[in-house]
This record gives structure tokens, sequence and C-alpha cells, in this order.
């Protein structure tokens, strides 16, 4: 088998990637790949699947391993490399990567061929729809309101920000794109983004909340277990979202736990809800602001950009609570 096809099949690239692959890795590391076919080997007999030696092995592992191209893990004192998969380097190239060089049509296949990767390979989804979710498998499980992520940024000892991958491969608005943010023992070696400052990643909160984002993340009991991620979401590229309106899953996963009220009688019709509501719980009716609470799913944008104090969010029952 030639190297490229056996590069494709041990890395699961789908087809359509096939011209464009010097994109994503090095012709050294897709030889890597090739040779190390789905073996799980050590540094040196990496080095000996190699005709020509290597003139800095360490060096290739280390870069292939940043890229997402290999994995490693340490046994017994031994560490031990497999092949990626084209999944995770895409996720890769798309944050840190020259991703806009690809014409737009590829592109737009990667965002079709990867959001159905993710569904598959969460495939807790079929449960969040038929029972309670299981939380400790999902991520982005709850709406969280800007207050609660000021919390969270408030007991982080380490705080990353990264680009939305979601909006990187959807491409859907334009809404600004470095908006997830890491926290402590959630940041590894190989999460690429910039440390911020406790008052840096509050504006970094204040700037996606302006720009409409709903914040989304978990875990629901990180005081206990530790933090973990905040995303800044959209419902037309974050995936989560759109698979939380594909499958049905609103109010369970990600899970609301709040719910905005309307006082008709204070609103003066300014329309800002209308505008920052993603899911038309808001609407014109033809002849005045309305409000259908059973599209709402809590996340609070329309009652912080309310002037007149017309909405307000409601708690309702809480994972806590349960």
């Amino acid at each position: 088998m030639a190297v490229l096809e056996q590069f494709m099949a041990v890395f699961r690239a789908p087809e359509f990637v096939k011209p464009y692959w010097h994109h994503f890795v090095t012709e050294q590391e897709m030889e890597l790949v090739a040779r190390m076919d789905s073996r799980r080997l050590s540094r040196d007999e990496i080095a000996s699947l190699f005709v020509e030696p290597v003139p800095d092995v360490d060096r290739l592992l280390e870069e292939a391993y940043r890229r997402f191209v290999v994995n490693k893990e340490e046994k017994e004192g031994v560490v031990y490399y497999t092949a990626g998969e084209f999944y995770d380097r895409l996720d890769n190239q798309c944050k840190f990567g020259n991703y806009y060089v690809l014409p737009p049509k590829i592109r737009r296949r990667l965002d079709r061929w990867c959001y159905e990767e993710y569904l598959q390979r969460h495939n807790y989804f079929q449960l969040v729809v038929d029972n309670d979710p299981d939380y400790d498998n999902c991520h982005n499980e709850l709406i969280l309101l800007a207050s609660e992520v000021e919390e969270m940024i408030g007991a982080a000892e380490s705080i990353m920000a990264l680009p939305c991958n979601c909006k990187m491969l959807a491409d859907n608005c334009d809404r600004p794109r470095e908006v997830c943010m890491f926290f402590d023992n959630h940041i590894t070696d190989r999460t690429g983004g910039r440390y911020l400052s406790k008052e840096e990643a509050r504006e970094l909160l204040r700037m996606a909340d302006r720009s409409g984002l709903i914040h989304t993340g978990g875990p629901y009991n990180w005081r206990e277990k530790g933090l973990a991620a905040v995303c800044n979401c959209c419902a037309d590229c974050c995936y989560p979202l759109r698979a939380a309106q594909q499958l049905g899953t609103k109010g369970k996963w990600p899970k609301s736990r709040y719910i905005a009220r309307y006082d008709a009688d204070k609103c003066r019709l300014c329309g800002r809800c209308l505008k920052r509501c993603q899911f038309g719980a808001f609407y014109d009716d033809g002849s005045t602001m309305a409000f259908n609470p059973d599209l709402c799913w809590g996340c609070g944008l329309c009652a912080n950009t309310c002037p007149e104090g017309a909405i307000t969010m409601e708690k309702v029952e809480t994972l806590e609570q349960k």
C-alpha cells in the first residue's frame, strides 16, 4: 500500500481530504503515521522503522504529539506512542493552523464531516434523550449565567483562552472566535492557548456577553470536583447547541436551570431582547413584543441587556436539588 493510502487509513481521514493532506501533516509525519500503523511503539522502536535514519526522532515525535498527529502515554517508565486521528488533528489545525487557506467548499465539507463524527463519538446523546443525563460523561452540561462564570474565574488558579473550534469550523457567523476558557487541571501540555489573568478573563467574559454568546460549561459540581472549561457559544456554529437543537435535548442537555420572566408592563419595546435571543423566545407578533417561555433556554442574555428591568431570570430545578 502506498504511503499516502496507508496514512489515510491509519489516520482515519475522509477521502475528500486526500488532495489537501499537506495542510495537516508534513511528509515526515505522514510517513511516521503510515509506518507506525496501529501499533503502540516506543521511541527506539519508531526510530528503527525508518530506512534512512531520522536526524532528530525526539523532535519529530514531540512536534507530532503537540500537533495531535501522534499520542503518547507512559507505562512503567517507558513512553509509548500511537498514531493519532484526523478528527483530533483537525480540531488543533482549525484553532491554531492556517486553516482558512483551504477552499471554502472543503471547509464546509470538513464542518459537516466533523459534526457527524462528533455526534457518533459522543454516544451519550441518546441517553440524554431517553433518560436523565449522565453528567459525569457529558461536556458543556450547563447553561451558565455570566455571574456564575464570574465565580468560576474567581476560583480558578490558571486560566487559558482558546479559539472556539466549532466557530472556526462552521464559520456561520461573525461573532468573536477566541472565546473558550480552560481552567486549572483541564489545561494540558497540548491545550495550546494563551494564559489570562483573572481580570483579562473577566474582560473576555464581558466581551463574549456583549457579543451575544451563550455561556456553557461545567462540571455542575465543580466546587467539589474542580473546574474544567467554559465555552461561549452561538446556536448557529457551536456543536453542543446544534446537537441539542437537532436531537431535542433542550433543557436536559445542556441543562437549563433558569427561565426568563417577562413583565410586559415594564417593557418599552426597545427590541434588545429580540436581537439577543438565539432561540426565538422573544419575538414581534405583529403588534407588540411577545415572549414564549417554552422556547427559553435560560441563558440570561435577554435579562442582562434589558434597560428597564422587564426581564428577570428565575431559578428552576437544579442538579444539586435532584
